[in-house]
């Protein structure tokens, strides 16, 4: 089974998605745009953070565009839309 998985859009980019780490490290999904070309830049992800109290390590993450770090990062439990912990 591939671990990407691609969805072309009208403008020629495709959205894809990649399963990461492994079953201890970090699993998640990374959601990316890719030009034409074959660059991707990261937009979103999921991912199982084990360092997170109980109840609270499916986390989410999001990029802005011209920014290299994650601009969001949250338990997906906590309620609120602040993101202190970036």
């Amino acid at each position: 089974m591939s671990n990407i998985f691609e969805r072309p859009l009208p403008d020629g980019t495709k959205l894809v998605a990649e399963l990461w780490g492994d079953d201890f490290h970090f699993p998640g999904i990374m959601i990316s745009l890719q030009s034409p070309d074959g660059a991707k830049t990261g937009l979103c992800f999921a991912e199982y953070n084990s360092c997170r109290p109980e109840g609270k390590q499916v986390c989410v993450g999001a990029y802005a565009q011209n920014v290299d770090d994650v601009t969001y990062y949250k338990s997906y439990s906590d309620p609120g839309t602040e993101s202190p912990d970036v």
